[in-house]
């Protein structure tokens, strides 16, 4: 009769703690995206809006470690059939997803992306992407892509190192057009 009591009792706070997940929850997301390859590229493809990103490997909450500095722990890596890589972070709260902790994640991915001996030129293109559950850029669009630029004169030029942030605004709802 005790243990029964316990095993509903352990049950009912099984349902509780599931009551309170979501999608936009990093465990939840871990689980979900493990060796998920085809979730991954779905996710991919949908914010990048490239149908031919096919993914050959996923590692969840992966460990970049930094022997100078602070390490950092992403969220979902990926790397796709041209080689290019994948930090995909889940962030529920605004002050996680800032820009300077976009800047150090990809500067992380970039630093353990070329072996020793590989010429700086070949590195491939890396995506810090953000998905994040408010509009943390405040500019009520669903996809914010951030790149750097050189100003050469009045003009902005793309500076095109292949190294890209996007943040994904999870609030986002495209608004209906009433058929009349």
């Amino acid at each position: 009769m005790i243990f029964l009591n316990t095993t509903v009792q352990t049950h009912q706070q099984d349902l509780e703690r599931l009551k309170s997940l979501r999608y936009m929850d990093d465990d939840f997301m871990t689980v979900c995206l493990a060796d998920n390859f085809e979730g991954v590229e779905l996710i991919l493809q949908i914010i990048l809006k490239k149908k031919d990103i096919k993914i050959k490997s996923v590692r969840t909450q992966e460990v970049l470690k930094n022997l100078h500095g602070r390490s950092a722990t992403l969220d979902v890596h990926a790397v796709d059939g041209d080689n290019k890589e994948f930090d995909v972070e889940i962030q529920r709260k605004d002050a996680g997803a800032g820009a300077k902790r976009a800047r150090h994640n990809s500067s992380l991915l970039d630093a353990h992306i070329l072996k020793s001996g590989e010429e700086t030129e070949d590195i491939p293109d890396s995506y810090v992407i953000f998905i994040t559950e408010n509009d943390v850029m405040k500019g009520n669009q669903p996809i914010y892509p951030v790149e750097r630029y050189v100003t050469i004169g009045e003009n902005k030029v793309l500076f095109g190192d292949g190294s890209h942030i996007i943040y994904v605004n999870g609030k986002y709802r495209a608004m209906m057009k009433s058929e009349s």
